[in-house]
């Protein structure tokens, strides 16, 4: 009787293992492809690739969400070739829990900054009309924001990702938080270049 459990099994695995190819007609799906030169460095093959990571801190936000900040070097042990930048986690909680990195490029940082310096001066004046938004997009899907709330409050959103993205959302107060942790980060990184 085993055995012919066993068979059975097989047939079954070969079978769904067939189903799973690709015919000649159906185009593969496409690569991710690398938008940052962290990303590119880390998806290299054949190579040895040394990380080096420091984290900084984390920022909490509404509804069990956190944003998390880390200086990164990468260095291709076979070249000496090195790349810096920093990656910004961010996590949402509740009854489903997700999460995803983005990863920005050293020489992208200082944009970043000023970009979060401009959009939390934003107001609700921008504007002729009843709220508004202001956004600002890295090469690696990070993604914050400022927008008008209820009662006139402005709220600040975090987010990573373009395929799944992941955000949070913090009082505009905590967006200094955030800003401090990345110049940390690129302090940091600053010492070691």
């Amino acid at each position: 009787m085993k055995y012919v459990q066993r068979i059975v099994l097989c047939m079954l695995s070969i079978g769904i293992v067939a189903c799973g190819r690709t015919s000649p007609q159906t185009k593969p799906e496409p690569s991710h492809e690398a938008k940052t030169k962290l990303e590119a460095f880390q998806a290299k093959t054949g190579v040895v690739i040394i990380r080096g990571f420091s984290v900084i801190g984390s920022v909490s936000g509404q509804y069990s969400g956190s944003v998390s900040v880390e200086s990164r070097e990468f260095l291709d042990a076979s070249t000496g070739k090195r790349e810096y930048g920093i990656t910004i986690h961010v996590a949402k909680g509740g009854e489903i829990e997700r999460e995803n990195t983005s990863y920005i490029d050293y020489d992208e940082i200082e944009s970043l900054l000023k970009g979060i310096d401009y959009i939390s001066k934003v107001k609700s004046s921008v504007t002729n009309l009843e709220d508004f938004q202001a956004d600002y997009r890295t090469k690696g899907d990070f993604q914050i924001s400022t927008f008008s709330a209820r009662k006139g409050a402005i709220m600040a959103a975090v987010s990573s990702g373009a395929y799944g993205e992941v955000s949070t959302y913090f009082p505009l107060s905590k967006l200094d938080g955030l800003r401090d942790l990345i110049v940390k980060a690129k302090a940091k990184l600053d010492t070691i270049k």
